[in-house]
């Protein structure tokens, strides 16, 4: 909703959690019909009803299930997932999309990921997979490779076991699952546009975010994705990127499965300030549904104030996931890691998935033990030609066939240094993923920013989580969100002379206040260089509207 996308009721699709799905009979019947009569054999899932007349359906289409063949594990077992390597699996991967694309008016593609996640162990050890990787070796060594079970020293017992081919495996692992996809997509809409002269929506539904995930959006219109946990700064960091690699389009946010009403009431709030959407898992309760919907009738009686704006950045998050994918996952964590961190000084942060892209703003680097060269550049001259760089665990150079090389920054210590220009503040330099080091990050954040130069500042008892969108010629929009069970107050609020700009006072929207949609009017007092106020009493989330 609001800001990098429409109106959730102008969103073409959102799909709709099956259990919302069977609350009308006529959508219901609506959806048996188009399942009988699609051979894809899908599933039809009706889109949120919003009060909107005509929403369409979507049919969801499961292409992880194997047909006929399964993919193997090392122990040589099927694994009950098609293939993503193999030829005929992606032909009726793009077989039931183009199916489904006749019949339905968006349609969801389920189960993407559902073979890579299964690990380098779970799956990968078909004929297939070996022909693949013989394939990638040719490429790299050159024509003269023969055919031969490049299989068969992966299968050594797994204490005595090496790397062979470097990283090779994990990089075709991470492609092959990408162009699988890709092509069912695109299969999709071709045959929409030939059979129905009509764009045909496709989005994506995947398990937590992954450096599979990230890299679907590109072709994707939009992705569903499921949440790590309750925690809302476990949270954090899956919205964020994946708000990032989708830009406008759709981002919904599957809660975890279990989640009380209270934890629907938080998440719900924390996925509207990060621009995404929530949705309930099949099974949800009574209360947490009505916890949902209530948000959303909030979010619609609110959609005219919030306006599209840019994200606040005081620094900006790399989300690299080539770097998760050869670190096996030590990215995001150390990523979650610096996240929270950051996320309890009220520090506001961006996001950027490439470094030759990434704004001048000062970076940071978490868990980046896998750059490969043009990345590595671009993060020496981010430094070197005057930016502030933050570098959280080990950050390390590597080769066209995934080993360490150097590290990225030779000779850094923990602490400050200076690189060129600039500045690197590292922590835990020699660690892959660094624990229990919350303390330090914060430290360094605040010496690498220095006084004054974060756009909020909070302070009083309370724990609560900011986030911002900023319009420099309109307003300045701050989401808060409790994260505690009791109502804050009390809490004073200071904003930077630079982001508040000319404004001297404030609408304050809350859904449990009296004025809710309408807003009260709260002055802001001039303080050093900026302005400060005391928030009311806020019990779950509200939005702090600032014209300038």
């Amino acid at each position: 909703m609001g800001y990098g996308a429409r109106p959730m009721t102008d969103r073409l699709p959102f799909p709709r959690a099956r259990h919302l799905a069977l609350a009308e009979a006529a959508t219901v019947a609506e959806a048996g019909r188009l399942a009988k009569e699609s051979a894809a054999e899908a599933v039809a899932v009706p889109l949120e009803a919003t009060g909107v007349p005509g929403l369409p359906l979507a049919l969801s289409v499961d292409v992880a299930s194997p047909e006929e063949e399964s993919c193997l594990s090392l122990e040589g077992k099927a694994c009950g997932v098609a293939c993503a390597s193999s030829g005929a699996a992606r032909d009726r991967w793009a077989r039931l999309a183009a199916e489904a694309a006749r019949r339905g008016d968006a349609l969801l593609l389920a189960g993407l990921d559902r073979w890579w996640r299964l690990g380098p162990d779970g799956a990968g050890y078909c004929k297939s997979c070996g022909a693949a990787l013989v394939e990638r070796l040719r490429e790299v060594y050159g024509e003269h490779v023969m055919a031969f079970d490049a299989l068969g020293p992966l299968r050594s017992p797994a204490p005595v076991r090496e790397r062979p081919y470097g990283g090779l495996r994990e990089a075709l692992r991470l492609s092959e699952a990408v162009e699988a996809c890709k092509q069912a997509a695109l299969r999709a809409r071709d045959e929409a546009r030939r059979a129905r002269q009509t764009e045909m929506p496709v989005l994506g539904r995947t398990g937590a975010l992954s450096p599979l995930s990230l890299l679907l959006c590109r072709h994707l219109d939009g992705l569903v994705f499921d949440l790590p946990s309750a925690d809302p700064l476990e949270c954090l960091v899956p919205l964020l990127a994946a708000r990032a690699a989708l830009g406008q389009r759709p981002a919904v946010a599957m809660a975890p499965a279990g989640a009380t009403e209270a934890q629907v009431r938080l998440l719900s709030a924390l996925a509207t300030a990060c621009d995404c959407d929530l949705a309930l898992p099949e099974g949800a309760g009574q209360p947490e549904r009505a916890a949902l919907a209530a948000h959303r009738r909030y979010l619609a009686a609110m959609s005219e104030r919030l306006r599209p704006a840019a994200p606040l950045a005081d620094l900006t998050l790399l989300v690299s996931p080539a770097a998760d994918a050869w670190s096996g996952g030590a990215h995001f964590r150390a990523l979650g890691l610096a996240a929270a961190a950051l996320a309890r000084l009220h520090l506001q942060l961006g996001v950027a998935l490439d470094l030759r892209a990434a704004p001048r703003a000062p970076m940071v680097i978490a868990g980046c033990g896998g750059l490969r060269e043009e990345e590595a550049l671009a993060a020496r001259r981010h430094v070197t030609e005057g930016g502030d760089l933050l570098l959280v665990g080990r950050c390390a150079l590597l080769d066209d066939e995934g080993r360490a090389v150097e590290p990225v920054f030779a000779g850094a210590r923990a602490g400050l240094n200076r690189i060129g220009e600039g500045r690197a503040w590292a922590v835990a330099p020699e660690e892959d993923a660094p624990r229990d080091a919350e303390a330090q990050i914060g430290r360094a954040a605040r010496e690498l920013l220095g006084r004054g130069r974060a756009s909020l500042t909070l302070t009083g008892r309370g724990s609560l989580l900011l986030r911002a969108y900023l319009d420099p010629e309109r307003k300045l929009d701050v989401h808060v969100v409790n994260l505690d069970a009791a109502p804050a107050q009390g809490m004073t609020l200071h904003v930077a002379g630079q982001v508040a700009g000319g404004g001297r006072s404030g609408f304050w929207f809350a859904p449990d206040r009296e004025k809710g949609t309408e807003g009260e009017r709260i002055a802001l007092n001039p303080a050093g260089f900026g302005v400060s106020t005391v928030l009311p009493r806020l019990g779950g989330s509200a939005l702090l509207t600032v014209p300038r």
